[in-house]
């Protein structure tokens, strides 16, 4: 809202707001790089699908990793779907 009505974090630091302001100074920096690889571990998206896994059947979990080893050596994302596999393929 601050950026809205052109106020500056100087400002809101003067009318008291120091944690708005900042907030407003993380929201306002450039975006960082993308995390390397090791920290994918902790990424939450990693931590459902493990545990969705962990629900699985060891024959149930075996194929949906078979299905993903085989996309990635097809040199296609586990989210391609056929069609976009065919496609990429075909050129």
């Amino acid at each position: 809202m601050a950026q809205v009505v052109s106020l500056t974090s100087d400002q809101l630091r003067q009318a008291g707001r120091s944690p708005a302001a900042e907030l407003f100074d993380e929201l306002a920096a450039p975006p960082t790089a993308a995390s390397p690889p090791e920290t994918f571990a902790s990424n939450a998206q990693v931590e459902a699908i493990s545990a969705l896994l962990a629900t699985l059947t060891p024959e149930a979990r075996d194929q949906v990793l078979s299905r993903f080893a085989q996309q990635a050596a097809n040199g296609a994302a586990p989210a391609d779907t056929p069609e976009e596999t065919r496609r990429r393929r075909a050129g």
